[in-house]
């Protein structure tokens, strides 16, 4: 049996902007969405459609993108307006930016960032052509933060442990966001450690937040409950709570976050910039 939702999840990691990206299709299947994770407790997220800057060639193309993706977002805020069984919600990006070369046309650019914040949510692609150090390193050094996607479903070199490699993240100051359907072996038949290597994350104390890396009511295996209560149910109900609500709802707030921080404070209301989906007017 389920046990009763958590208090306040904040999700930040999710692709339900309608018909941007590989998720939702729909404003409909948008908002169904957004109905069935406000009914497992989620209270706030920041969508984030991807941002594929290898097969975005100019600044030119990343701009059009970024306006395709903002105009959904707004016809997905008018339709939701007023309704009080979905989570606020606030517009942010994931960005695959494989190399530095790419890391370079973004880091600075005032209109990406996690629901107006200076968090970017930065994937690598699935699988590792490197360590990638310097790709975090350079956002990190443009004033930015680093929220590393899912780093448990990629594949690593052989060279490369998996940890390690996770590790030298955090050290350089990035945080690591896992997929809530890792820990139920969602991703399993196309990662086979992904399972595994989200668990250790957890028992080794670097995995940051949870999110869902929803992609709209097709898809399976974005529980955020089964997840909050697969970590109760291995004793880690202080591990739920702080990757799932305080340390997302910190991020979602703007506050500065380190790998080695815990935040206690009670999980506030999104700010209006950022449930507007704006960014703050100061630079990064």
């Amino acid at each position: 049996m389920s046990s009763s939702p958590p208090r306040a999840i904040t999700d930040l990691h999710s692709h339900l902007v309608p018909g941007v990206d590989d998720g939702a299709a729909s404003v409909a299947e948008s908002l169904e969405a957004l109905r069935q994770l406000r009914s497992e407790g989620v209270v706030r997220l920041v969508t984030t459609p991807h941002i594929l800057l290898p097969r975005l060639d100019t600044d030119a193309a990343v701009e059009r993108e970024l306006e395709r993706q903002r105009s959904a977002f707004d016809t997905l805020r008018v339709a939701a307006a007023g309704r009080d069984d979905v989570p606020a919600f606030a517009l942010g990006q994931e960005i695959w930016a494989p190399d530095v070369a790419q890391a370079a046309r973004i880091a600075r650019h005032p209109a990406l960032g996690l629901g107006g914040t200076d968090y970017l949510l930065i994937e690598f692609g699935f699988d590792l052509q490197g360590d990638h150090t310097d790709v975090v390193t350079l956002v990190l050094d443009s004033g930015r933060r680093v929220i590393v996607a899912h780093p448990e479903r990629y594949a690593y070199l052989p060279e490369h442990d998996p940890i390690e490699t996770m590790q030298r993240w955090r050290e350089l100051g990035a945080l690591l966001q896992v997929n809530v359907g890792s820990f139920g072996g969602h991703y399993l038949s196309g990662r086979p450690r992904s399972a595994e290597l989200a668990w250790q994350m957890v028992e080794l104390g670097i995995a940051d937040l949870l999110s869902t890396d929803h992609h709209g009511p097709r898809r399976s295996g974005v529980s955020p409950v089964e997840a909050y209560d697969a970590l109760v149910a291995r004793g880690r109900a202080a591990d739920a709570r702080r990757l799932m609500e305080l340390n997302p709802g910190a991020i979602a707030r703007g506050d500065v976050l380190t790998p080695l921080s815990h935040p206690v404070a009670p999980v506030g209301e999104m700010p209006q910039h950022a449930a507007a989906g704006h960014r703050r007017p100061e630079g990064p």
